[in-house]
């Protein structure tokens, strides 16, 4: 009897304890049912912010112009003896470019030269002449007509010297100009004459552009053209060129381009060591607004509900919405500097459907 008590004490305390155990195991199941598991970010979710320059700059487009060029014509007509350039070689003002075929030019020179001679020695005998008869007529041997007769040949004789002396300069003129000079600085960039070709009076033969200031006819749009003050920086580039080119805006048209009603500024750009080139396109922006160290991220970050804007962060492993304040808008560059948001801080870039604050995410490895 006793045995059998013993037994039934020893089953019943076994059901309970497995009740315990199963009640225990069915109680923390149910624990990390409830737990949400966090959500795996991609790089793409998520930036770190940064300390950075930023520029809220007017977009425009334009060519690259030189703000000096010459074309270099004849002047005279006459066969090319030599061509010494070509096209792309840097000159001098000054420096020759080709000769002419002078023969004609120089007999022309030495003849006006004689002519002018010739006519220095009549006047010079003319004034002899007429001092022997001013001589008489104060001693009224001659008559005063006859005297004023003399005057006058020798007051035409002076006039043809004149004379004589212009056409010899403009003979001299032509002959300087048998030789082609550069009159600017720059670079040779059209050639149109070879040796043995005929050159006629206005001609065309070089053109010539100095490389090392030149600028940008930029077009932006009416309703941002007020904006935009003579002095104001300009950044772009052009293509096959990564690095970021710098101008100054130095004048803009008042007047709107026909049909586009669009506005052409002019950006002036330094260019000493020419590496821009002449009809180069550019893309860039005129700087209206800057700021420095501030804490820069993408504009898409930055949500606004009721005029009141914030970003999405991840702290501590979740979620967490902090309001910040928009310093500046770049919308060229699609950046944004704003503050209420410390440096280094994970910044949700999009929206994340299907998440809101306080719930777990997990960084990617590189922002971990």
């Amino acid at each position: 009897m006793n045995i059998r008590l013993c037994l039934s004490a020893l089953f019943l305390l076994s059901l309970a304890a497995c009740g315990k155990g199963g009640a225990e195991h069915a109680s923390a199941s149910g624990k990390n049912a409830s737990a949400p598991a966090a959500r795996r970010l991609s790089g793409a979710d998520v930036v770190r912010a940064e300390v950075k320059p930023l520029a809220a700059a007017i977009p425009f487009t334009g060519s690259l112009n030189a703000l000096t060029s010459s074309a270099v014509a004849s002047e005279v007509d006459a066969n090319v003896r030599e061509v010494r350039v070509r096209e792309g070689e840097t000159v001098r003002r000054g420096q020759l470019l080709a000769v002419l075929d002078a023969e004609s030019l120089g007999q022309s020179v030495a003849e006006q030269n004689a002519q002018l001679d010739n006519s220095k020695a009549r006047l010079k005998l003319a004034k002899v002449k007429l001092d022997k008869q001013r001589e008489l007529l104060g001693k009224g041997f001659i008559s005063q007509v006859a005297f004023d007769e003399l005057e006058s040949d020798f007051r035409v004789k002076e006039g043809e010297l004149r004379a004589q002396a212009a056409q010899l300069a403009r003979a001299q003129r032509s002959l300087a100009d048998a030789q082609v000079k550069s009159p600017i600085d720059g670079v040779v960039y059209e050639r149109k004459i070879n040796p043995g070709e005929v050159a006629s009076r206005n001609m065309k033969l070089f053109s010539v552009a100095d490389l090392a200031v030149l600028e940008i006819a930029a077009t932006v749009p009416s309703r941002l053209v007020g904006q935009v003050r003579v002095g104001m920086p300009a950044s772009f580039s052009v293509d096959g060129r990564d690095a970021q080119e710098r101008g100054e805006v130095v004048r803009i048209n008042p007047v709107a381009i026909p049909g586009t009603r669009s506005f052409t500024l002019f950006v002036r750009v330094k260019n000493a060591d020419g590496h821009l080139k002449v009809g180069q396109f550019a893309k860039g922006g005129v700087v209206v607004r800057a700021v420095k160290d501030k804490v820069v991220v993408p504009i898409s970050a930055v949500r606004d509900i009721d005029g009141q804007p914030w970003v999405m962060v991840v702290e501590k492993g979740k979620l967490a919405k902090r309001p910040v304040t928009v310093e500046l808008r770049a919308e060229n560059e699609r950046q944004a500097a704003i503050a209420g948001v410390a440096a280094g801080s994970s910044v949700i870039v999009g929206e994340l459907l299907g998440s809101k604050a306080g719930d777990p995410v997990s960084l990617p490895a590189g922002l971990a």
